[in-house]
């Protein structure tokens, strides 16, 4: 390992040019009570400084619309027709964002488990926190964050207190049990160019579960983050550290987009790049290169640690039976 340079573990490949916003709203004070349509204003306006023709993503933060979006219902949706009217100017470009969204349950389908009910209906409906990949095709496609935050956006065993749901957390946006999805979900560029994963804030801390994107055709991942919350301690900085390790594992450059900071590239080596200040509005510019191998430890995950796992439990046996003998002898 010690002998293999850079240059020849990670060949070059066909660079990508991207576009990173970092619109910095307040998220306990600004975010969820100011005009939605105020902030995408915002959020616009820094990245035109920034994306021209050959750009072919623009990344915008976690839950960056804060708009109540029927997912259903995307077309009357304002935000979105912005958007879809900003990405007409530019022919190849790809918008990534996060989104609050909603789907409403047609009498009779299946309720999942996170399901809520209107308090004056006999309606069900379930909110997610959403990413969204908006093109020129017309298609809207969406991933729902799965990796959810315990006590904020997901009650733990909900089964079996469905009651304190209610007691959940309140951080701003929507609140209670979120649902969920089953599969790492990829977005696609609409000539099948360009495969990337919409990796979302509290996710990115799960080495194997950001594997299941890759193994599923993710060629980057993009992180979207809010991490705001943090306010001014080292978490978000640690946030942006554990980034690192999921570019190094999967041999995969990383945009990394956070509603206020750090926003920056991250190389398959994990080096970061263009990194922003802390707190501040900022619009990025750089390219990745999109890969399709798989590292060891994209395909096996965690076997290190499994492994120590599993020999420190026979350890633990063996000194036991050998406990055992002692006594008995004696």
């Amino acid at each position: 390992f010690i002998l293999l340079s850079k240059e020849q573990a990670l060949p070059p490949g066909v660079k990508h040019n991207i576009v990173i916003v970092q619109p910095n709203v307040d998220p306990y004070n600004e975010k969820f009570t100011g005009s939605y349509a105020q902030q995408l204003e915002k959020m616009l306006k820094l990245a035109v400084q920034k994306t021209d023709s050959t750009t072919e993503y623009v990344v915008f933060p976690e839950t960056a619309l804060v708009e109540d979006i029927w997912e259903d219902e995307f077309d009357k949706s304002s935000s979105l027709n912005s958007l879809k009217k900003f990405n007409s100017f530019f022919p190849t470009l790809k918008i990534i964002i996060g989104a609050s969204t909603a789907k409403l349950y047609k009498p009779g389908e299946k309720l999942s488990e996170t399901a809520r009910k209107f308090t004056n209906d006999d309606a069900y409906y379930d909110a997610y926190n959403t990413a969204l990949q908006i093109d020129n095709s017309g298609k809207m496609q969406q991933y729902h964050k799965s990796k959810l935050v315990p006590g904020v956006e997901h009650m733990p065993f909900l089964f079996f207190f469905k009651y304190f749901e209610k007691f959940a957390l309140e951080m701003g946006g929507t609140t209670g049990s979120l649902g969920v999805q089953s599969e790492r979900g990829v977005f696609t560029s609409p000539d099948g160019s360009a495969t990337i994963a919409p990796v979302i804030c509290y996710e990115s801390i799960y080495g194997e579960y950001v594997s299941e994107y890759v193994r599923n055709g993710a060629q980057a991942l993009a992180i979207i983050t809010n991490d705001g919350w943090w306010g001014n301690t080292p978490g978000h900085v640690q946030h942006l550290k554990i980034g690192r390790l999921r570019a190094i594992e999967n041999r995969r450059w990383i945009m990394r987009s956070a509603n206020t900071g750090i926003s920056c590239f991250i190389s398959p080596s994990g080096e970061i790049s263009q990194a922003t200040e802390y707190w501040v509005p900022a619009v990025i510019k750089g390219s990745v290169e999109l890969r399709n191998d798989f590292t060891f430890y994209t395909l096996y995950g965690d076997y290190i640690g499994r492994t120590a796992m599993y020999t420190a439990f026979l350890l633990i046996i063996y000194s036991w039976l050998i406990r055992f003998r002692i006594i008995k002898k004696s």
